[in-house]
């Protein structure tokens, strides 16, 4: 996985008691979630990354 993709694994599970329960609250199907993780987020959809970034409250530039 690459710094990217554990970074956002990280913050997540600060925020969260699990990745699911983030999939639940943001509605983002947990299968979804984990392709990000497995095949990077530079291969995510724009609506994706916006939505995951607005319910952790981060920039998306971060994701950069």
């Amino acid at each position: 996985m690459a710094e990217r993709e554990l970074r956002l694994r990280f913050e997540i599970l600060d925020r969260y008691p699990s990745l699911r329960e983030f999939s639940r609250q943001a509605d983002i199907p947990y299968s979804t979630l984990m392709t990000v993780f497995s095949r990077g987020i530079s291969g995510a959809g724009f609506d994706l990354v916006m939505r995951i970034c607005r319910v952790l409250d981060i920039d998306p530039r971060e994701m950069e």
